[in-house]
């Protein structure tokens, strides 16, 4: 499961494209106002392509003329050799065709994430094969339990394991004593039904709980 695919990119975009674009740090920071200078050829960069390692040429204005046309409609993230979009499907056939030569692959959300709640998120495989909900507990959980209610926590988990799964180090090291502080993680729930008593022993420690549910006739 790829926690990234189930919910709308940016809470609004389904379409993810990623490029090969090396080159495309030079155009940093992308402003408006650097992208025009780099359009116009009044950016330093371009009076000084002997010192840059990738020259402002055709590719790169054609790069820098296409974030500023369509910024508005987009998110993007240019991080070392990969440039990634986000967008609508019209925009992202638009962006594969301009720079096909770069492209690298496509992701596309489930449309029916956008009838999803709050911290729900559909996915094809449940986490670990059986569990719907995902307990993210505080920075500074350690200052909403008392030594009691952490020992009343862990006992809970450990009694209840085949509904329950901690896999963090640190979660469990704090609710077994080892560690007085414990500063964020997260553990699994299977159902509802165990859920509910967790929100009585650990209510003021819960940061969110995140529930997956599971696209129809996809199997584990």
């Amino acid at each position: 499961m790829r926690r990234h695919h189930n919910k709308l990119y940016y809470g609004k975009y389904r379409y993810k494209n990623i490029f090969d674009m090396p080159w495309a740090g030079i155009l940093y920071p992308t402003t408006d106002d650097n992208l025009q200078q780099m359009l116009d050829g009044t950016h330093r960069d371009t009076l000084h392509l002997n010192k840059m390692f990738w020259k402002v040429d055709g590719k790169v204005l054609k790069l820098a003329k296409f974030i500023k046309d369509h910024r508005s409609k987009m998110q993007f993230r240019i991080q070392q050799n990969k440039s990634i979009f986000y967008s609508n499907k019209g925009l992202a056939s638009k962006l594969v065709c301009e720079f096909w030569e770069y492209w690298k692959g496509s992701t596309t959300v489930d449309p029916k994430v956008k009838k999803l709640e709050k911290n729900t998120m559909i996915c094809k495989r449940l986490p670990h094969g059986s569990f719907k909900y995902q307990v993210h507990l505080k920075k500074d959980t350690h200052k909403y339990l008392t030594h009691q209610a952490k020992l009343n926590l862990w006992d809970f988990l450990v009694r209840n394991n085949g509904s329950c799964l901690v896999s963090s180090s640190a979660i469990i090291s704090f609710l077994t004593d080892k560690d007085k502080q414990c500063f964020q993680g997260y553990f699994y729930v299977q159902d509802a039904k165990t859920l509910s008593p967790i929100y009585i022993m650990a209510g003021k420690a819960i940061d969110k709980v995140i529930k997956f549910e599971k696209v129809k006739n996809a199997s584990n």
